[in-house]
């Protein structure tokens, strides 16, 4: 299990659990919906018609994938996975390269398409990781709030 790295000090992480995980995804579906109402005034603003269709979908895809892509890759976290005090790790500790994100993208749908299992996976391992973690060689761990003195 990786400890994470902050600018200033170490802080020690311990695996994150589900309902940490679960709540981070329902504030970052929160933020995404708000992204697709944007992009679709946008996209009906231009063009004058209902926003359908391939180019609009695979539009949304493209948002999403940058969206988690930028906010792994810039910090380790989304504002979601802020809120709860969560963060995506590699295995030394720092932030995940870009092939870690990009199989966590891929994988993680395949997670929670087979009815949760992959997501359950972390009750069966001391790391907590689901599939995804585990593909990508990633963590995601839970900083608790530093010791005030």
């Amino acid at each position: 299990m990786p400890e994470s790295q902050d600018a200033n000090t170490p802080q020690k992480a311990y695996p994150a659990g589900l309902g940490r995980r679960l709540g981070a995804m329902l504030y970052d579906s929160l933020l995404i919906i708000a992204l697709f109402f944007l992009t679709g005034f946008i996209w009906v603003s231009m063009s004058g018609d209902v926003a359908t269709g391939l180019e609009f979908q695979l539009t949304l895809l493209v948002e999403v994938i940058a969206f988690f892509a930028y906010c792994w890759g810039k910090q380790g976290e989304t504002l979601g996975m802020r809120a709860w005090k969560i963060r995506v790790l590699n295995g030394d500790g720092g932030l995940p390269n870009m092939r870690q994100i990009a199989l966590r993208l891929l994988i993680a749908p395949a997670s929670l398409a087979c009815f949760g299992l992959g997501y359950a996976w972390l009750f069966l391992g001391k790391d907590k990781q689901t599939w995804h973690d585990r593909i990508s060689d990633t963590y995601v761990v839970h900083l608790p709030e530093p010791a005030s003195s």
